[in-house]
C-alpha cells in the first residue's frame, strides 16, 4: 500500500489537512459535480464520449467540531459504465476565496468494458480527491483538482489510477 508516491502524498495530506484548523467560520454543506478525465489518456480529449472521462457527484456536510472533518457521499460514473459510490470524509480549508479540499471515500466499484480500472482488480476501492475551488460568489464556486483511486493494495493488480477533475459546487 506504501509502495507509490500516490499512496505516502495522500497520508501525508490527510495528517496535514487534519491538524490544521478552518481558518474561516464558514458553515456550509456542499453539493459538487465534477468531470474528470483519466491523466493516462494521451489525447487529452475532455468529450463525454471517450472510454477515459468521468462525471462524479457529492455531497460535504458542513464542517463538524472534531477538526473541521466533513462526512459526505459520492458517486462516479464513467463513459463506458463503471461506477464507484461510497461515503466519505475530509476537510475544507478556506484561504483568502479558495476552497482547498481533501476526501477519501471508501467506494465500491461495478468495473465494466475494456477501462484501465479494471487493473484496479476489487470491488472495494478508495478514491482521494483534492480540489481547489475559486468562490465566484457566495454559494458558486469553480476549481481543478485530482483524483487517485486505489484499492489500498490488498488484491494484484494495483495499477491505480488518476484523474484531472474540473469542479463545479454550489454551497447552502
Amino acid at each position: 500500500m506504501l509502495n507509490s508516491a500516490a499512496a505516502i502524498g495522500v497520508i501525508l495530506g490527510s495528517a496535514w489537512f487534519a491538524a490544521v484548523p478552518e481558518p474561516t467560520s464558514v458553515n456550509k454543506e456542499t453539493v459538487s459535480v465534477s468531470y474528470m478525465t483519466d491523466v493516462h489518456n494521451k489525447e487529452w480529449d475532455l468529450s463525454l464520449t471517450k472510454d477515459k472521462s468521468a462525471i462524479d457527484v457529492s455531497y460535504q456536510s458542513k464542517p463538524t467540531r472534531f477538526y473541521g472533518l466533513r462526512y459526505g457521499a459520492s458517486a462516479m460514473l464513467n463513459a463506458q459504465g463503471t461506477d464507484m459510490f461510497g461515503p466519505g470524509i475530509g476537510k475544507t480549508i478556506d484561504v483568502k476565496g479558495f476552497d482547498m479540499t481533501l476526501f477519501i471515500y471508501p467506494s465500491y466499484s461495478v468495473i465494466k468494458g475494456d477501462d484501465r480500472v479494471r487493473s484496479l482488480s476489487g470491488r472495494f476501492n478508495f478514491r482521494t480527491t483534492f480540489d481547489v475551488m475559486y468562490r465566484l460568489n457566495a454559494k458558486t464556486k469553480l476549481g481543478i483538482g485530482l483524483m487517485h483511486i486505489s484499492n489500498g493494495g490488498y488484491k494484484e493488480p494495483n495499477q491505480g489510477l488518476e484523474a484531472v477533475r474540473l469542479t463545479l459546487g454550489r454551497d447552502f
